[in-house]
């Protein structure tokens, strides 16, 4: 299950929870939109799982300010996981760009806090595995003149997933805190990596099984 959490401080939160579309590859994509209060939000995302365990979730969102002054919001991207008692590999990454429009604008994290956190959830509690765009804000502004700016892209655990991260829990969570000026739109691209390290016994298993075709293939 995925589910899209928005919240425009001060004025109330929306919560989502699309019906995921079968891909090719066996994953699912899951996308929608949200317009409330003063803002509107587009999403498009994907969760898949691989042969080796690999869990990938992520894709865009796109949101837009529609009222005339600096609004914070806070996005919770979520999907549902199968806890696990070995720690993981994770890795994740997120870049994206600002429309200022013809005034300029930007976008920045609220005081010293990060705009993009990835978090594993078990029960009631949530364990922050990296926290990414951070700064004293971090802050990128669209100029009058040129309306669009970069927001450069940030990662951890590259080649992704390499960090060692926790056991996975019921869910994992890409958490997206910033302040947008008035009348803007800001487009992020984002993912969040977790695979499983199999136990001693596990890679034991691994070795005994690769030896044995090994012999196979010699006789």
């Amino acid at each position: 299950m995925v589910s899209v959490r928005v919240q425009q401080v001060g004025a109330g939160s929306v919560e989502l929870v699309p019906v995921g579309t079968p891909q090719n590859d066996g994953g699912y994509g899951y996308s929608g939109n949200v317009s409330v209060w003063g803002f509107l939000a587009n999403f498009d995302l994907r969760a898949a799982t691989k042969s080796n365990g690999n869990q990938s979730f992520g894709g865009s969102l796109m949101l837009s300010n529609e009222t005339a002054s600096v609004q914070e919001f806070i996005v919770d991207l979520t999907v549902s996981t199968v806890p696990t008692i070995n720690t993981t590999l994770c890795g994740g990454s997120v870049a994206g760009l600002l429309d200022g429009g013809p005034d300029g604008g930007f976008f920045r994290s609220v005081g010293n806090g990060s705009v993009w956190s990835a978090l594993i959830n078990n029960g009631g509690s949530s364990t922050t595995v990296a926290n990414l765009l951070t700064g004293s804000p971090f802050q990128v502004t669209a100029s009058p003149d040129e309306q669009f700016a970069v927001i450069p892209r940030a990662a951890f655990g590259e080649p992704i997933p390499s960090q060692a991260g926790p056991a996975l829990g019921q869910s994992r969570t890409i958490r997206m805190r910033f302040e947008l000026s008035g009348g803007d739109t800001v487009t992020l691209v984002t993912t969040f990596v977790a695979q499983e390290i199999p136990g001693p016994g596990a890679l034991a298993l691994m070795g005994m099984i690769g030896a044995r075709a090994a012999r196979r293939r010699r006789a």
